[in-house]
C-alpha cells in the first residue's frame, strides 16, 4: 500500500476523481483535449491502493467485532453470576 497517497492523489481542487498518473483537465483547455487522460498503471494503482484500504478497514472492522463480542460475553456471565 502506497503510504504517501492521500486523498489528492485521487481528486482534483474541484472534487472531481482524478488518477494517478492522469492528466487533470487544465483550464482553458478545449474540448475532448480537457478529459483526464487515464493509464493502465496509473488504474492499477488506484485500484491496488483501494483494495488495500478496503482490506485494512475490514480487518479492523473484524479485530472491532470480535472486541465487542467477547465483551458482551463477559457481561453475560456477570450477569449470570449476579443471578446465581
Amino acid at each position: 500500500m502506497d503510504e504517501q497517497a492521500g486523498p489528492g492523489v485521487f481528486f482534483n481542487n474541484n472534487n472531481n476523481s482524478v488518477l494517478p498518473g492522469a492528466k487533470a483537465p487544465q483550464p482553458g483547455d478545449g474540448g475532448d483535449t480537457a478529459r483526464a487522460q487515464y493509464s493502465i498503471p496509473g488504474i492499477l494503482h488506484f485500484l491496488q491502493h483501494e483494495w488495500a484500504r478496503f482490506e485494512v478497514e475490514r480487518a479492523q472492522w473484524e479485530v472491532e467485532r470480535a472486541e465487542l463480542q467477547a465483551q458482551i460475553a463477559f457481561l453475560q456471565g456477570e450477569r449470570r453470576a449476579r443471578r446465581t
